[in-house]
């Protein structure tokens, strides 16, 4: 269906349709990721591979990326979502079937797979429904959403534990029902070309500014999720505290984005992201400094928190006004692409860095990383002052 002629009620249905369906599946990932975790620490293995195990789902986005977007427009967006709630069910399903390191690597390729396919349509889908006037505030309900849905998944493992079958068939059962409110969405589902209009080589091209905030966007959040508690028990404080540092920063970038996507809609946008990168630097800057001060501890993990994630919603929206609907699967999986390689290289680097430098060099490297971005957006916009950009040329920020 042509986009321009849905009425705007049907425009709203078929964002909440989406919303909604976004959420289901980030409740199902939210339960499997923690949940393979806590299996194969119950069964002896280390650490290392464990998180070696949980690169497999992210990596599937980079192995498959080059041809997700003339699949997804040779099934359309509609089945491509059906399939990949599809895949993800019956692999989950898997897992208990074929348990143990090995069988879960390939396990949890395929189950990236399954939700790369959702996660690229649904990102597809809202950005050419979205109307250019609303798009922060759609993009921040979305990411609002999306991290609840995340957020649900270990609550639920707090009810159904970790033995036998049970989580297993919570989970296929879960993902599954992330297909019911698509059937609701007949008629309103937007094209997408079987042939992109740009290659996923020129799509970065076109914004590198973008999608380089996508790579610290996921280098972040990995860092912090699987990091943040740690350096609070090396900085001396209790678990309690340590995992509430984590929790701080996590409601923050639940709280945040709505408002983040309001500004979006009123102010620079290329701005307003730059902004949020600036406190990527300065909030882990000061955190050596305020971990043993409550009254400045928890403001700064919530801003923190908030303008992090803030990086994905805004960067969503820029890509909704960069691109055309007819590149705008190639750009979303450019995009994912970006943030996964982030959430790979994140944990590992920011590790590492803890060990040269224990604690500190987890907020060393975060703001480090930040820093670097900065200084290559200042180079980028001294190198468009000295050339004439072509219409349609790449992306600037200031």
């Amino acid at each position: 269906m042509d986009t321009d002629s849905l009425t705007s009620a049907q425009r709203w249905r078929s964002l909440v349709v989406v919303f909604a369906s976004a959420t289901i599946a980030g409740l199902t990932f939210g339960l499997t990721i923690p949940l393979l975790s806590l299996i194969l620490e119950r069964d002896g293995v280390g650490t290392d591979l464990i998180g070696l195990n949980s690169a497999a789902t992210p990596l599937a986005m980079l192995v498959i990326g080059p041809l997700m977007p003339r699949f997804i427009g040779w099934l359309g967006a509609l089945r491509a979502m059906y399939a990949g709630i599809a895949l993800s069910a019956v692999t989950i399903l898997l897992l208990p079937v074929f348990p143990g390191l090995t069988a879960w690597f390939v396990l949890r390729f395929f189950l990236g797979v399954g939700s790369a396919l959702h996660w690229v349509v649904s990102e597809t889908w809202i950005n050419t429904i979205a109307r250019e006037e609303h798009r922060g505030r759609v993009m921040g309900a979305y990411t609002t959403m999306l991290s609840l849905g995340f957020a649900g998944g270990p609550l639920l493992i707090t009810f159904i534990g970790i033995e036998g079958w049970l989580p297993f068939l919570v989970g296929a059962g879960v993902i599954t029902a992330a297909a019911i409110p698509l059937l609701f969405a007949r008629g309103l589902a937007p094209p997408i070309p079987a042939r992109p209009e740009m290659g996923l080589w020129r799509v970065l091209r076109h914004a590198p500014v973008i999608m380089a905030a996508m790579l610290i966007c996921g280098f972040g959040d990995m860092a912090i999720l699987t990091l943040l508690p740690l350096y609070g028990l090396h900085s001396g404080l209790d678990q309690d505290l340590s995992v509430l540092m984590l929790s701080v920063a996590i409601l923050g970038s639940l709280v945040l984005q709505l408002p983040l996507g309001w500004l979006a809609d009123r102010m620079d946008r290329r701005r307003l992201l730059l902004g949020c990168v600036w406190i990527g630097i300065l909030g882990p800057a000061a955190l050596p400094f305020v971990v043993h001060h409550d009254v400045l501890l928890w403001p700064l993990l919530f801003l923190w928190g908030g303008t992090l994630a803030g990086l994905y919603t805004l960067g969503l929206t820029l890509l909704g006004e960069r691109f055309s609907p007819a590149a705008l699967a190639g750009a979303s999986t450019v995009f994912i692409m970006m943030y996964e390689a982030g959430s790979i290289a994140g944990p590992v680097i920011s590790g590492a860095a803890m060990k040269v430098w224990d604690p500190h060099g987890l907020p060393a490297v975060m703001a480090l990383v930040c820093a670097v971005y900065v200084l290559v957006v200042y180079l980028h916009r001294r190198a468009r002052r000295h050339r004439v950009v072509p219409a349609g040329g790449d992306d600037h920020l200031v």
